[in-house]
């Protein structure tokens, strides 16, 4: 039976410069999924969302179907599920100039955040009535964007012991027009657009859905629109923004594309994380670049599940 999220709000304030704050509080809004029962070796699972979506894109409801909530699949299986808003995205707050919100700043932002959730769950602070979890595994993942931020956030803080990694490459985005992948690099940032700017998806649809998923699933995806932040967007869209931060990453990692994806080489991409002792590459079939909507969507998030069991079985030591 779903359960609905706690959500919760986290100044993040203390980790960020004045010229970002401009003295006041800024907070991350989030979205906790506990379980019923908590398996031998708990973990806690964060997961961002990519540009055009908040929090919302790993808990979908779609009216009359079942089956499109990420964080529920993974709660009924065991794991606490964070979904949290990027910093200017959603429920979270804006920066009083989110303009001079680059990607570290985003990433320090919600490493904060992160931080404070594990603390609380630490303490049975988090969650009203819900017993304190002393040891988990710290597992941090995104799709598209939200991958962007969890390699620039992994790279600065080390915040995860496991990262999940979902439709965003190491070389630069590519986009499907007329069966074509064609190279998407935004180019130098210009800082006289306004911090935000209207978006569409009609011209995404063929990179972001396959071909049999429904109208009112297309519908529903539609709807979950929300701005975002030039300049986040537009780094993460920058060809080989997070080249050198892979190299820095030395957990297990996983990596997920759909069949039709932004990378231009998929089976290249685990070449990228150089620092990483232990990488799956795994080709999602009959899926664009959101897997979440793909009618194969059940074979990702299983695939997620079992990997981090797996992995979480391999660590040595549960952090404390």
């Amino acid at each position: 039976m779903a359960t609905a999220p706690v959500d919760v709000r986290i100044d993040v304030s203390a980790a960020l410069a004045p010229e970002i704050t401009g003295g006041a509080p800024l907070h991350i809004a989030a979205w906790v999924f506990v379980p019923d029962c908590l398996p031998e070796r708990p973990t806690v699972v964060t997961l961002l969302n990519g540009g055009t979506y908040d929090r919302r894109y790993f808990h979908s409801e779609v009216e009359g179907r079942d089956g499109y909530s990420c964080a529920e699949y993974l709660r009924a299986r065991g794991h606490v599920v964070v979904l949290p808003d990027h910093l200017g995205v959603g429920a979270s707050d804006r920066a009083k100039t989110q303009m001079k919100a680059t990607r570290h700043v985003a990433a320090a932002a919600n490493h904060a955040a992160v931080e404070e959730v594990h603390a609380r769950l630490r303490a049975g602070r988090l969650v009203e009535g819900y017993p304190a979890i002393d040891r988990f595994a710290r597992v941090g993942g995104g799709h598209s964007m939200g991958a962007c931020q969890t390699i620039t956030q992994q790279a600065a803080h080390r915040t995860y012991d496991l990262c999940v990694l979902l439709g965003y490459t190491a070389d630069g985005v590519h986009l499907s027009f007329g069966g074509k992948l064609l190279r998407m690099d935004p180019g130098p940032l210009d800082m006289t657009r306004p911090d935000y700017g209207s978006r569409s998806r009609a011209q995404l649809r063929e990179t972001f859905h396959w071909e049999d998923v429904p109208e009112d699933v297309i519908a529903v995806d539609d709807s979950m629109l929300v701005e975002v932040p030039y300049v986040l967007g537009t780094q993460a869209a920058t060809t080989g923004i997070v080249r050198e931060d892979a190299t820095l990453i030395d957990t297990p990692v996983y990596l997920c594309f759909g069949e039709r994806d932004v990378s231009p080489a998929p089976h290249a991409e685990p070449g990228y994380f150089t620092g990483s002792p232990d990488i799956t590459l795994h080709i999602l079939p009959r899926a664009g670049h959101c897997h979440n909507f793909a009618s194969t969507r059940a074979v990702l998030f299983d695939r997620m599940d079992c990997w981090i069991r797996d992995q979480t079985s391999r660590l040595v030591n549960l952090p404390v």
